[in-house]
């Protein structure tokens, strides 16, 4: 086992997602249901990410992404498909004592997101180590599918 799996108490939180794309944006919104303050930092952003910030859910700041933008945060996440930024934010959040998770590389990470199942007062978290998000995805589904209560979030 690679990764303890962890219940993080999230609420009132800062924490940042560098990156606005599609995994950015799964990211942010995991991160708001567990009660995080979140800024995503990103030119461009999917369109969700632009009713969040519009709502005031969260913060997207429309620009690139800087080091100092990690100071004050519990939990950073590269979310870009650019490799050099994801592994330099990875090292800027080392440097400042933050939690990093970079999507894009497991072995970079110290935090990892499982595959999320939530329903009636339970929630179940999948894990491979960060090695297959798919094969987490689908044991997720099919445990879930034991329980057709459960409604997926």
């Amino acid at each position: 086992m690679k990764y303890l799996p962890l219940g993080l108490d999230l609420r009132g939180r800062t924490c940042v997602v560098v990156g606005g794309g599609q995994v950015g944006t799964r990211k942010a919104t995991t991160l708001l249901r567990a009660g995080a303050t979140v800024t995503v930092i990103s030119p461009e952003a999917t369109e969700e990410v632009a009713r969040l910030d519009r709502t005031g859910e969260l913060h997207w700041r429309r620009e690139g992404y800087r080091g100092s933008d990690l100071d004050g945060s519990f939990l950073a996440v590269a979310a870009t498909d650019d490799e050099s930024l994801n592994a330099r934010m990875v090292q800027d959040a080392r440097a400042r004592g933050v939690l990093v998770c970079d999507a894009s590389s497991a072995s970079r990470s110290e935090v990892i997101f499982g595959a999320l199942h939530q329903g009636d007062g339970v929630t179940l978290a999948v894990f491979t180590d960060g090695r297959d998000p798919s094969l987490a995805r689908k044991t997720r589904d099919r445990i879930a599918d034991l329980n057709g209560e459960w409604e997926e979030k």
